[in-house]
């Protein structure tokens, strides 16, 4: 079977590569305030509309979060959706199992953060959200994989 919208095996190493520092970086960003100085960004003049987050509304900004968040959910597409070196009908189905596990953990984690968290934590929690279906989905993805190829090696084949 031919799945048609997997990313070629050599973008994996590409999503690792894009991953690791792009997440060292969010960590930064979220926990230490880090900023990097060339991202900043400052308009002049007075033209403004109504509210300080409107879209487009930006006077003084700085982007290292939105580079990082989109850097790290590349590197997570191409880990998580690149094709195996052999890749068969028991890897696709392998693949759709452990992405609907990590849909469904993913869902039942928001509806208790949902019920238990408020304010601010729930705020924090959102936002590690983003990136929690793909990263699920990669370490339950790996985990099956590693337990099928360890059957098949002690089965001899």
């Amino acid at each position: 079977m031919k799945t048609r919208f997997l990313f070629p095996h050599k973008y994996r190493l590409v999503g690792w590569v894009l991953t690791i520092p792009s997440f060292i970086l969010m960590l930064l960003v979220l926990h230490a305030d880090f900023r990097l100085s060339f991202l900043e960004y400052g308009r002049k003049g007075k033209f403004q509309f109504d509210g300080e987050s409107f879209l487009f509304n930006i006077h003084r900004h700085n982007f290292t979060d939105e580079v990082g968040s989109l850097l790290l959910i590349t590197g997570l597409l191409m880990i998580a959706f690149s094709r195996e070196k052999e890749e068969d009908e028991r890897t696709v189905k392998l693949r759709l199992e452990s992405l609907l596990w990590a849909v469904y953990v993913n869902s039942a984690w928001m509806m208790f953060s949902i019920i238990f968290f408020y304010d601010t934590l729930f705020a924090n929690i959102m936002t590690y959200n983003i990136c929690t279906p793909l990263i699920l989905f990669i370490a339950r993805f790996n985990f099956v994989m590693y337990k099928e190829r360890r059957t098949l090696k002690n089965a001899g084949l």
